[in-house]
């Protein structure tokens, strides 16, 4: 016998005391007629299967129609809905083909991105590996677009600050390597200028 628990977010799924899956209230309320109809549990789980993969697409269409995701991103929002792995890995797969996720661009829109919020190589690598671990080596930033970042927050930062002071130098010098800069080129600038 099916049965269906409801918790705050969540549901569970039992099947002779048994539980089958967690499901996402909001998401599954549309489907618990048809779920409860089932009689046998090769039917149960390739049902859900079958509204797993249904979901996860709705919820797929429905992010990249606001904004670029990285493969890695939708596959870590749907884990959060408890979606079925071979699910999202179907969904996902069939968006590659598609066209619609593009690792690779997200990759360099976001490093592009980065770069202009005036973030440094090492922190840009650090938070696209956060997105996307395969992804980390990407990044390139040259030292002569370093040094444009460099100098502007030099200068963003010193209005009305004694450069010659050693504590505003050490000051600036955190806060660059805080952005992610290069030890070299952050000393070249603050100390050899």
């Amino acid at each position: 016998m099916i049965e269906v628990i409801d918790n705050k977010r969540f549901s569970e799924i039992l099947l002779d005391e048994e539980v089958i899956k967690e499901v996402h209230r909001r998401l599954y309320k549309n489907y618990l007629r048809e779920i409860l109809r089932t009689s046998s549990k090769k039917e149960l789980s390739d049902l859900l299967l079958k509204i797993d993969v249904k979901i996860a697409r709705g919820l797929v269409y429905k992010w990249l129609s606001l904004k670029g995701y990285m493969r890695s991103e939708l596959t870590r929002k749907l884990k959060a809905y408890k979606i079925d792995p071979v699910a999202i890995t179907t969904v996902l797969d069939e968006c590659e083909e598609k066209g619609y996720i593009d690792d690779k661009k997200e990759g360099h829109l976001f490093i592009e991105r980065q770069k202009r919020r005036g973030f440094g190589p090492q922190m840009i690598a650090f938070k696209l590996s956060q997105k996307s671990p395969d992804l980390k080596e990407m990044v390139e930033v040259s030292d002569e677009e370093q040094s444009v970042a460099i100098r502007t927050w030099i200068e963003k930062k010193t209005r009305g600050a004694d450069l010659d002071d050693i504590k505003v130098k050490q000051r600036l010098y955190r806060f660059l390597r805080g952005k992610g800069f290069d030890d070299p080129l952050i000393r070249q600038h603050l100390f050899i200028d």
